[in-house]
């Protein structure tokens, strides 16, 4: 019941869900940056890198996910990543 109102509630008001600055699982990091490079993006990583890219997951774009917009002149584009642990 109360998950109801809640959803009416944001019908009413006109509420809509946070956009997400990261896309939702799709695809490794990897994917990501290819995306954003062959967009024209500058792709700086921020996370440590403990395995291939491929094996990673994004947690966050900055400034924003910009979907399939090409790029400006020299816009650099942040990908926040997770990897795996390594057993060394």
């Amino acid at each position: 019941m109360i998950v109801a109102a809640g959803a009416l509630a944001g019908v009413v008001f006109g509420l809509a869900p946070a956009a997400s600055a990261a896309p939702t699982n799709v695809g490794s990091a990897q994917d990501t940056v290819n995306r954003l490079t062959a967009l024209g993006y500058n792709v700086a990583i921020n996370g440590s890198r403990t395995a291939p890219l491929s094996d990673c997951i994004v947690t966050g774009v900055n400034p924003g996910d910009p979907g399939t917009v090409a790029a400006g002149r020299f816009t650099t584009i942040w990908v926040d990543v997770s990897c795996p642990p390594t057993n060394n």
